[in-house]
């Protein structure tokens, strides 16, 4: 499509909406000027991967759905610009940006958090839910749900990510084994499609939107509202780090500690490379871990003379008042730990508010900013791997981060496959066992050390080991923009391929919405190109 047909079509757009509540942060004046059009605006051409920028012609701040629905109605009709939603700018690969197109900053719809109790639960049943904004941070789901005493049961590690944002990628965390990710603790949604409809939708009500937008990358829809299950939240948590020199012990311990959710609430793990690595990953943990192991050889880049280690952490909720909480809490590691194989004596364990445990990688953030690393490149690897390839992926992965430079987490920990459900967008891999590991490689590059060409390499070798572990582990990656139509299509697999396909030219026919995430080319197209 011609520049000048898009700006025409986009400029009679924009006087549409003008004359209602919607506030462009630009003018039509601003957005026709041939500097504006390569320029990126301060936020919307940014993310926090910092490794794609893509300057937007508009950025749209919507005070209700209403005027979402009218931009993307006006825009479906015409075969203008395309639309990409953005929450809190978390990205990795520019998948929230718009080149040429328009971004919607949806932390600019109302946030207000609704919660509905229904009574008391043991902290897995029914306790009511909360209607929340798409555009509301986790964390402030969190405060206002703990304040009837309730919580929503699934998780991300970072809580100030929004509601809209983790629900159309998957949203996990320590309790995904138990509960599954955060798109399977969803009992209703408000979306506005890629034809400007308005639709409530859930299991039973418009069924297929629901489960497309869940995982859907952003390209059927934008999620305005959604309705949350909650259980009662606990008062405290009982937080235990436990660490091991085998990689075969560490896993095995995990999968035990998943097969328990009658007793273990959360579970996750992590690499440790260096002495940095586990200071780094200590921060957020309040209290003492007097571990000092041998890594090895320093020299070179090479994994072949270096020791690692590996930490799992788990945490017990415990729902019995403040004076008996401790002896409880205390039986049940008491019992878990027994079950485990760690370096004895090196298991720790602290009780820390439910709220400090949830909001724990806020404190990781703040070292990082004080250290100059928060804004700054992030080239993050996430993949799903079966369990059977999980320790050939370790090794695959060893070269890339034992490198003497590298800064940054890089989690290992399992998730359960029944968990997941076949009707939505987003896809784990098969495995026989039903064991998925996630593999986040959570790696900061400072630009005084590294800079583009350096950032680009990293890039490349993330490519490089992620197409392998799909090619021959039958891994998936997460959070990931895919280099090509191919790759999207390995990514889902024929039959889910097919099902997206098909969800995209009934919800949003004129692919006006998702640019960023490279799956779908302009509707004029779009036809020959799949």
């Amino acid at each position: 499509m011609e520049l000048n047909r898009v700006l025409y079509m986009y400029a009679g757009t924009v006087a549409l909406l003008l004359c209602s509540a919607v506030n462009f942060i630009q003018s039509p004046s601003d957005v026709f000027g041939p500097v504006a059009l390569l320029e990126p605006t301060p936020s919307a051409a940014r993310d926090f991967g910092a490794v794609v920028s893509e300057a937007p012609i508009a950025v749209m701040q919507p005070g209700s759905p209403a005027d979402i629905a009218r931009l993307l109605g006006a825009l479906s009709s015409s075969s203008g610009p395309r639309v990409a939603a953005r929450g809190a700018g978390h990205s990795l690969h520019g998948q929230a940006q718009a080149r040429g197109g328009i971004v919607v900053e949806t932390r600019a719809l109302p946030r207000l958090v609704e919660v509905v109790r229904r009574g008391d639960s043991d902290g897995d049943g029914d306790g009511g839910y909360a209607d929340v904004g798409g555009g509301a941070l986790w964390v402030e789901v969190l405060e206002a749900c703990l304040r009837a005493g309730l919580a929503p049961r699934s998780w991300t590690d970072y809580l100030y990510l929004t509601v809209g944002g983790t629900l159309s990628n998957g949203g996990i965390s320590g309790q995904a084994f138990k509960h599954g990710p955060q798109i399977s603790n969803v009992l209703q949604l408000e979306v506005v499609t890629g034809t400007g409809e308005v639709v409530t939708c859930s299991p039973t009500q418009s069924p297929e939107l629901f489960f497309a937008v869940l995982g859907g990358l952003g390209q059927f829809g934008v999620i305005t509202r959604a309705r949350i299950p909650l259980q009662l939240a606990p008062p405290k948590v009982r937080w235990v780090r436990a660490f091991y020199d085998s990689f075969e012990t560490f896993t095995k311990d995990q999968e035990l500690l998943v097969s328990m959710p009658e007793l273990v609430d959360y579970v996750e793990g992590f690499m440790v490379l260096n002495e940095q690595s586990l200071h780094s990953s200590s921060v957020a943990f309040p209290a003492p871990v007097n571990f000092t192991p041998d890594f090895g050889s320093d020299a070179g880049s090479s994994s072949s003379n270096k020791v690692v280690y590996y930490c799992i952490e788990y945490a017990v909720h415990d729902f019995q008042q403040q004076d008996s909480a401790a002896a409880t809490a205390d039986h049940v590691v008491d019992l878990v730990s027994g079950k485990l194989s760690y370096l004895r004596p090196h298991a720790y364990s602290v009780e820390v508010a439910y709220w400090d445990f949830l909001n724990r990688v806020r404190v990781e953030e703040e070292s990082l900013r004080s250290r100059g690393l928060w804004d700054v490149p992030h080239p993050w690897l996430n993949l799903f791997v079966p369990s059977h390839g999980a320790a050939r992926f370790k090794d695959m992965l060893m070269d890339t981060v034992t490198q003497g430079d590298f800064e940054g987490p890089v989690l290992v920990y399992p998730l359960l496959t029944d968990r997941w459900d076949g009707n939505m967008s987003a896809v784990v891999p098969a495995s026989p066992d039903g064991v998925v590991y996630v593999f986040s490689v959570l790696r900061s590059t400072d630009p005084a050390r590294c800079g583009g060409a350096c950032v680009e390499g990293i890039l490349e070798q993330h490519r490089r080991v992620a197409d392998e572990a799909c090619r021959r582990l039958g891994a998936k990656q997460y959070l990931a923009r895919q280099p090509s139509r191919a790759h999207w299509r390995d990514h889902f697999g024929p039959a889910a391929w097919d099902r997206f396909v098909a969800r995209k030219a009934r919800f949003d026919p004129m692919h006006v919405l998702g640019p960023g995430q490279g799956i779908f080319s302009w509707a004029d197209d779009s036809a020959s190109s799949l």
